[in-house]
């Protein structure tokens, strides 16, 4: 499923002047009366573009929408036990094996490592707001790198990393189906617990990468070797040598 948003080429913060706008120019690019080669295919863009346009041009819809957007684009809406999660396998790079070397090439440790938290990094900007999407992460660098510009900053970061997803998908129940408040009340606070869990989960995941990752860092050691060298020099008055 396509997001509502995305049919109609509109940013989430779009006024309502701007998703009719964009509505109107779409309806009469797709309406099948004007694509009678191909009337099928533009039959189903067309109800696509009007089912996403009925959604947000109402207010109270378009607030529900924005709310469960994760979940119903995910295959969450109470169904969180049949969703599959199509995220990085971040246990396949807890191996040496994962790695050839201490190089820059395609299988260096340093590219491996750069390339899974880029995507960690791209699989999170779509839970984030615009402008916190535009933000620019510390990138791990290369085996060149210097500590203080990039090493530093890229561990500081992700030492403390928490996700951006939302998990909702992951709920257990549909909340529209509570018979009555107080049941409702309950079924959201335990999907409340569900989200918050897998969230944690996720945290502690990609911190202990992190940390894996830190461990083995050649950049990493030879700051540590630098910093132990500089400490012995001090005590004979002698770091000026260094």
């Amino acid at each position: 499923m396509k997001c509502h948003y995305d049919v109609l080429g509109v940013d989430k913060e779009a006024n309502d002047d701007e998703i009719k706008k964009a509505y109107r120019k779409l309806a009469l690019k797709l309406h099948p009366d004007k694509n009678l080669e191909n009337v099928e295919q533009a039959t189903l863009e067309f109800r696509t573009v009007q089912q996403a346009y009925d959604v947000l041009c109402d207010p109270q819809e378009r607030a529900w929408y924005d709310k469960h957007r994760d979940a119903i684009l995910m295959g969450g809406m109470g169904r969180g036990d049949e969703y599959q999660d199509n995220s990085i396998d971040i246990y396949a790079y807890f191996n040496t094996s994962c790695y050839s070397g201490y190089y820059d090439d395609d299988q260096g440790f340093y590219t491996v490592y750069r390339n899974v938290f880029v995507q960690i990094s791209d699989e999170d900007a779509a839970f984030l707001k615009s402008d916190d999407s535009e933000c620019e992460l510390p990138n791990f660098g290369d085996s060149l790198s210097k500590y203080d510009e990039v090493v530093g900053p890229f561990y500081g970061y992700w030492e403390s990393y928490c996700t951006a997803k939302s998990y909702v998908w992951c709920e257990k129940w549909d909340t529209r189906e509570a018979p009555d408040r107080m049941t409702r009340r309950a079924m959201e606070q335990e999907n409340k617990k569900i989200c918050e869990a897998k969230r944690k989960e996720r945290n502690e995941e990609i911190r202990a990468l992190v940390a894996f990752v830190k461990k083995r860092d050649k950049r990493v050691i030879a700051y540590k070797k630098f910093l132990e060298e500089k400490s012995e020099m001090k005590k004979f008055g002698r770091w000026w040598l260094l």
